[in-house]
């Protein structure tokens, strides 16, 4: 498995996160998405899902999404 960090914009609340992680979790070979409302991020577990995939379902859901580089991007 593979682990990708996105940084998440837009979410507000319990329900932004809800909708983020169904979002992930739907995409093929996604096994699970653990989303954090404080730090703006989800890390995403799977088996090589191209990163671009794994943005659109976020933007799908109506937020915005970009792949974390490092410590403070």
């Amino acid at each position: 498995m593979v682990n990708t960090v996105l940084k998440i914009e837009g979410m507000m609340c319990e329900g932004c996160v809800s909708s983020v992680k169904s979002a992930l979790e739907a995409v093929d070979g996604v096994a699970s998405a653990d989303v954090n409302l404080k730090k703006g991020t989800a890390t995403v577990s799977h088996d090589g899902v191209p990163q671009e995939k794994l943005i659109g379902a976020v933007v799908d859901a109506g937020f915005r999404a970009s792949v974390k580089k490092g410590l403070f991007s």
